[in-house]
């Protein structure tokens, strides 16, 4: 069960587990570098633990590996060119094409190629929730991590709005076509695929719990659902380290 911060109204409890679950998921399929290391000895992998329970999945086998995957390296160093080097892999080079492309448009455009329709669409919504693409995000915007932030962020939004007493409604009109229309129709192709061809336990074990919590989320939108209204600033999407506190405060510039 999760701690004080989790509980409270069922709603909004798991609202902002599942906001701490697509930010976790996000900052793990980004490019790997030391704040990726850190993330699994802060208490930010306590929290994504918190959360997952929270919202029903429970311990398993593969919580297991994921909280004590460093321990198949012999130091930080050789866990983290191991992560790039699959990472590499896995969704950027690979002979005689990429294994997994972590892009939207290789799944939904019908031709295998990024930059295609899917992105465009994606970087409208983004926009529509008054997000621009951070500077220092050097990636196409339909990214698996990006896609996964912005569902955090939606939801985190939401919270924000319903703890001021405003009206989020356009979010939540945002979220469910984003969610439903977008992620939902590529991610676990995407996901099977990393699963399938994964040489390492990190990708391996992070792609089966992701796809895990994203059957979740499609059983949650089939059923009737309500959110909460656009404050109008424009914020930066990127993929940033972590913040302190996950569930609250994403460090968009």
């Amino acid at each position: 069960m999760a701690d004080g911060r989790h509980v409270g109204a069922s709603a909004e409890g798991r609202a902002i587990a599942r906001a701490v679950v697509y930010r976790f998921m996000s900052c793990c399929f980004a490019h790997p570098d030391r704040e990726l290391l850190e993330l699994f000895d802060s208490a930010r992998l306590e929290e994504f633990l918190r959360s997952w329970r929270y919202l029903g999945f429970g311990t398993s086998e593969e919580i297991g590996r994921i909280t004590g995957w460093q321990k198949e390296f012999a130091s930080h160093d050789a866990a983290l060119r191991e992560l790039q080097k699959e990472y590499t892999r896995l969704f950027v080079n690979a002979c005689p094409r990429v294994v997994a492309p972590p892009y939207s448009s290789v799944y939904l455009g019908g031709q295998r190629r990024v930059w295609g329709s899917s992105t465009a669409e994606v970087a409208r919504l983004y926009e529509s929730a008054g997000l621009s693409m951070a500077k220092d995000f050097h990636d196409i915007p339909d990214h698996i991590a990006a896609e996964l932030e912005f569902a955090s962020y939606l939801i985190v939004q939401q919270c924000k709005r319903a703890d001021n007493g405003t009206d989020g409604a356009d979010l939540a009109d945002i979220e469910n076509r984003f969610i439903t229309k977008h992620l939902l129709r590529w991610a676990p192709a995407f996901l099977a695929l990393v699963i399938e061809c994964s040489r390492t336990t990190f990708y391996q074990v992070m792609a089966s719990l992701a796809r895990q919590f994203v059957e979740q989320e499609a059983k949650r939108f089939s059923e009737p659902r309500h959110g909460t209204s656009n404050s109008g600033n424009t914020q930066k999407l990127g993929i940033p380290p972590p913040s302190e506190e996950q569930h609250a405060n994403h460090s968009y510039d």
